[in-house]
């Protein structure tokens, strides 16, 4: 049986990495057919907006948008009279 000191706290795999860079390698599938100027200001867009977004997810106070947050108390006042059955 293993103890917790002898467990590593690394990730022992890739795969957020590997999916985020798929996920990018896919957005630009479509640039590798034109010029290489073309490729690489659809690259630099791609990349902006990536910035934008994460600066936009900075200035969150949670670990959630606050699209979700509405939603969410929505649902809450919905249920408040909800009883177990």
């Amino acid at each position: 049986m293993w103890t917790r000191p002898f467990l590593g706290t690394t990730c022992k795999l890739d795969i957020i990495y590997n999916n985020s860079c798929e996920a990018f390698n896919s957005s630009i599938v479509e640039a590798r057919f034109k010029s290489i100027i073309r490729i690489l200001e659809d690259i630099r867009t791609k990349m902006t907006r990536i910035v934008q977004k994460r600066k936009l997810c900075d200035g969150w106070k949670q670990n959630y948008g606050p699209l979700v947050k509405a939603k969410f108390d929505a649902n809450k006042k919905d249920c408040v009279d909800w009883q177990l059955i």
